[in-house]
């Protein structure tokens, strides 16, 4: 628990109070990801809209929000939680309060001296990445810090720690190999389904300067992501599969010593088992709002489900081509 205090704590202090010039919402959004529909007083243009539903499994609403939580278990210089909430206070953009699996209450904020607006895409950044994260895990699901692909022989997903490659790669197979993008990001299995789906998020990709220009892609109209000022994200909406699909594999990238070639290898037993749990977004707060026995019960039902393997590839993306035949390779294995 400490441990996971300290990870919590890592954030920027909260806000001081003054409202930004944004007036109040009248008008309702209706989207549909990570196999939910969500009611917004806030437009996303990052969701898939839909039509307007009695009934949405989530709400996001624009509200007062107190600095902090009445009955918080922790309070860190960002995150607060208790056994039902978790609140973000964001620095300089806004405050959220993630309640029950069912609701996101946000109450926009900026510095006495920063400017009187806030982009509303940095409200979005930080509503549709860490404020989701915590939704699901109260749900009981399983958010996955992943980049997958619909390949010919079904979904492939690839983790590792920040800096891995997840994005460029399932970037440079969705666009050499021409597979539709499931998730760049995060993305959910839901326990209780008879097979390992894997729900879609946001269909958006973020990708390095420099894999962008590798791709040929311009950053020109891009947006630059809030903490990694080279980093972009890209908006691919026709590329990215709506609805979930079963996961077939799930692969650990590692990069590969100077004058190693490419290779994949199965992994089973306690090395699957670590993979997967790695793949876990925030695992710290998920063990907030899960027991670590049912957090892990659940990651060994998954294991147990999908294959797993690891694989090193040079890390020079003027390789990438010849890295990824390996992989490309056993991918394929099963095309008739």
């Amino acid at each position: 628990m400490q441990e996971q205090q300290e990870v919590l704590a890592e954030k920027p202090e909260g806000l001081n109070e003054r409202r930004s010039q944004a007036g109040p919402q009248t008008q309702r959004f209706f989207y549909y990801t990570y196999g939910m529909t969500v009611e917004s007083d806030i437009e996303l243009p990052e969701l898939m809209p839909v039509p307007a539903s009695a009934s949405a499994d989530i709400s996001i609403i624009t509200a007062g929000i107190t600095e902090s939580l009445a009955d918080a278990t922790f309070s860190g210089k960002w995150v607060q939680l208790s056994p039902s909430q978790c609140q973000l206070n964001v620095q300089g953009i806004a405050r959220y309060r993630i309640e029950e699996g069912r609701r996101i209450l946000v109450d926009r904020r900026v510095l006495e001296d920063e400017r009187d607006g806030v982009p509303a895409r940095d409200v979005r950044q930080y509503l549709l990445g860490m404020s989701l994260g915590v939704l699901l895990y109260q749900r009981d699901w399983l958010p996955m810090h992943v980049s997958a692909l619909h390949t010919p022989t079904g979904v492939w997903a690839f983790t590792g720690h920040s800096g891995a490659g997840k994005s460029t790669l399932g970037a440079w197979l969705h666009y050499t190999q021409g597979w539709p993008m499931i998730s760049d990001d995060v993305a959910v299995i839901k326990p209780e389904d008879s097979q390992a789906y894997l729900y879609p998020g946001p269909p958006r990709v973020k990708l390095w300067k420099d894999a962008l220009q590798a791709l040929g892609i311009d950053t020109k109209g891009l947006i630059r992501d809030l903490t990694r000022h080279d980093k972009y994200h890209l908006m691919v909406d026709e590329a990215f599969h709506k609805r979930p699909e079963p996961l077939k594999a799930l692969v650990i990238l590692e990069r590969a010593e100077e004058g190693e070639t490419a290779s994949l290898e199965p992994l089973k037993g306690v090395e699957a088992f670590r993979t997967v749990m790695g793949a876990l977004y925030r695992p710290d707060v998920g063990q907030e709002f899960n027991s670590p026995a049912a957090l892990m019960a659940r990651i060994a039902q998954l294991t147990d489900r999908i294959e797993v393997y690891r694989y090193r590839r040079p890390w020079s993306l003027e390789d990438m081509d010849s890295s990824v035949e390996t992989l490309l390779d056993y991918i394929k294995r099963d095309v008739k």
